[in-house]
């Protein structure tokens, strides 16, 4: 907040104005330890982006710059305000700024949000306060895999650093960070393809996984520019021994000769404080980890750093190349094998509804018909929708476990025997019954259920 004095008050507007004398820009409150906060908008082609730039007070010096790359989903500039204005009290002028409209995590490519932070950088170069030979840009998570990128197609960028960073493509980190979880939880090795990974490897075959594609060691090899690199010992989210080991050969191979690989330890993968990874973090910095960047940024107006760096973490779990689907995965077979099951026990409990044409039946008959297509009808919806939460979740909503599996996949699975053993049990009856077309399409339906089921682990012992 503003000082009250209408004094203060007056010279910290004036002092805004001067700062902000580059076009689009509009002054915004000062933050209470004397950090001018200017709203900006800059361009990329037609997009138009909003920001916040966080700078020191005014004092006729010009300092560094760095744009803030933000990690995946639809983050707002506040996301990382704790760490702009971290780097801002040590002597950077920060920009930080909303994800372009329409960003979405599964279509969004890491080629625009390059561009986007590009844009951020060329604007940041124009401000009166900062010396546009040294403005960089910052990435976490997601951030990780632009930031190179930018810098390996913008020479307008004059350095990079990046947190908590994935020198493997976005897919395979992801599983990585799913099977960690579930191994966390204690879910058994033998469940954690289908609660896990099988579900993402068919929205990566659709097209449906972001930047799935995407090979950051291609970007790193392309980088000249100085690079920090910051590991999280405890990082559960992306793979930090593969990553470090990766960055520092892709770096060599691109004969870069100026880049530092930290470890910051004691820290979980938005590097806060933590002892496992896993646990809730008390949202401070880890020890080490802003010092870390601000003193190699502030080294960086002596000379480009010599090459260093530390050992890589432990990782207990290596990641895995994302498999290709096998003839049975096709996404158009699992579709079809869903319908058929969902026309199969939703249709049954529909006409059922409106006329009985099993009340000549035996009770038995009935009973059978009515716990297989109900039952079925469940298990499958439950199915989709935990494993959608899985991806929607990256696994970390995971808890205990029981008996090796997560209580609600039990549960799933008890339902899906109970489905089995009833379908059997009335496939017997109608035969001997002589069949008939509603019941023959229950059938079919619970038919198609048993290999559905097999495929996606709720038969696993």
């Amino acid at each position: 907040m503003l000082p009250k004095s209408k004094y203060r008050r007056l010279g910290r507007w004036i002092a805004a104005v001067s700062v902000a004398l580059s076009p689009l820009t509009i002054p915004a409150p000062a933050a209470a330890d004397d950090l001018v906060n200017t709203n900006v908008t800059f361009q990329n082609g037609t997009t138009t982006l909003y920001g916040t730039v966080i700078a020191p007070a005014p004092t006729g010096t010009r300092w560094p710059g760095l744009v803030l790359i933000a990690g995946a989903g639809a983050r707002d500039r506040d996301s990382y305000r704790p760490e702009a204005e971290a780097f801002a009290r040590a002597g950077i002028v920060v920009l930080i700024y909303d994800k372009r409209a329409g960003y979405s995590r599964a279509t969004s490519s890491f080629s625009d949000l390059a561009d986007d932070a590009v844009a951020g950088v060329r604007m940041l170069r124009t401000r009166p306060d900062v010396q546009p030979s040294r403005v960089g840009v910052w990435g976490h998570s997601e951030g990780g895999w632009v930031a190179p990128l930018a810098a390996s197609r913008s020479d307008a960028v004059d350095f990079v650093a990046v947190a908590g960073a994935s020198a493997l493509p976005a897919s395979r980190t992801q599983l990585w960070s799913n099977r960690t979880y579930l191994s966390h939880a204690g879910v058994k090795q033998a469940l954690q393809a289908p609660i896990g990974v099988n579900l993402s490897r068919m929205l990566v075959a659709a097209g449906l996984f972001g930047d799935a594609d995407n090979i950051p060691v291609a970007a790193l090899e392309k980088v000249r520019q100085p690079l920090l690199a910051l590991f999280a010992e405890y990082d559960r989210s992306t793979p930090p021994g593969e990553s470090m080991r990766l960055f520092r050969e892709a770096l060599a191979r691109g004969s870069n000769t100026h880049y530092t690989l930290r470890v910051i330890s004691g820290a979980d993968h938005n590097l806060r404080r933590s002892t496992t990874g896993f646990d809730e973090p008390d949202g401070g910095f880890a020890p080490g980890y802003t010092d870390t960047v601000t003193r190699w940024i502030a080294g960086l107006a002596d000379s480009p750093p010599a090459t260093s760096s530390d050992q890589p973490p432990s990782q207990s779990l290596t990641s895995e190349p994302v498999r290709p689907l096998a003839w049975y995965e096709s996404i158009s077979l699992q579709l079809t094998l869903l319908a058929v099951m969902l026309t199969a026990f939703a249709g049954f409990l529909v006409s059922g509804l409106f006329r009985n044409k099993l009340r000549h039946s035996p009770t038995s008959v009935r009973r059978l018909a009515w716990l297989t297509a109900l039952g079925g009808l469940v298990t499958v919806l439950g199915t989709l929708t935990y494993l959608f939460s899985i991806v929607a979740t990256g696994a970390t909503s995971v808890g205990g476990t029981v008996l090796g599996r997560p209580p609600l996949w039990l549960l799933l699975q008890l339902l899906a025997v109970g489905v089995i053993i009833a379908g059997a049990a009335l496939a017997v009856r109608w035969h001997q019954s002589g069949g008939g077309v509603r019941l023959g399409l229950l059938m079919a339906g619970g038919a198609v259920f048993v290999p559905w089921a097999a495929y996606w682990g709720l038969l696993t012992p």
